[in-house]
């Protein structure tokens, strides 16, 4: 069953690839007080009328977990909405857009990566503007030098950055990347102990 969104403070918007009409820019970050993985966007454009939120673990099969209908469409407003339900691993969304008359546009994907909780590493905001955050937030130490490497699916490295074992918290400036895709991965003693997909 659909479950009823709520309304909150604004966040950011953008254009979709076509320029034609606005698309939200939405955002998701596992709370770890709420336990969830809590979505956020606003509703800036008269012409959508509803909203559906889709998950993902694999990024291919989308189900619907929420529906938000807009009425009345006109008028900005934001919404949020908590996953309760994810997964270890990755847990990918997107929002699928109706509009009156008749078409439908998906935003872009996001994926929140959730770790076990003995290998807990956070990455926000997603999409990341011009700073990345890395958080650890597991239970063990870490046994040796960490390794961070962003590059593109084509493989094409960007960055390769070295933290001491005790890092909790790494900032990672991304303002030089083009729009776009990226992986970054998290190495210790040549082990990839981390590997997520995000968006800029």
């Amino acid at each position: 069953m659909f479950k009823t969104l709520h309304v909150i403070g604004l966040v950011l918007l953008q254009t979709n690839s076509f320029g034609v009409s606005l698309l939200p820019e939405f955002s998701a970050v596992y709370n770890n007080r709420k336990k969830a993985v809590v979505i956020k966007w606003q509703h800036t454009s008269a012409d959508i009328k509803t909203y559906v939120l889709q998950q993902s673990s694999v990024n291919k099969t989308w189900t619907d977990i929420a529906l938000q209908e807009v009425n009345p469409p006109a008028g900005n407003r934001s919404f949020y909405f908590e996953d309760k339900n994810f997964a270890v691993g990755g847990n990918y969304y997107r929002l699928k857009c109706m509009y009156a008359d008749g078409k439908t546009a998906y935003s872009l994907n996001v994926v929140v990566m959730i770790a076990s909780v003995t290998n807990s590493w956070v990455i926000y905001p997603v999409p990341v503007i011009d700073l990345l955050t890395l958080e650890y937030r597991g239970s063990e130490t870490i046994q040796g030098v960490i390794n961070v490497i962003i590059q593109q699916p084509t493989g094409r490295v960007y960055t390769k950055k070295r933290y001491a074992s005790q890092s909790k918290q790494i900032k990672i400036p991304v303002d030089y990347l083009p729009k776009g895709i990226y992986d970054i991965r998290i190495i210790v003693q040549d082990e990839v102990i981390w590997d997520q997909r995000f968006v800029k």
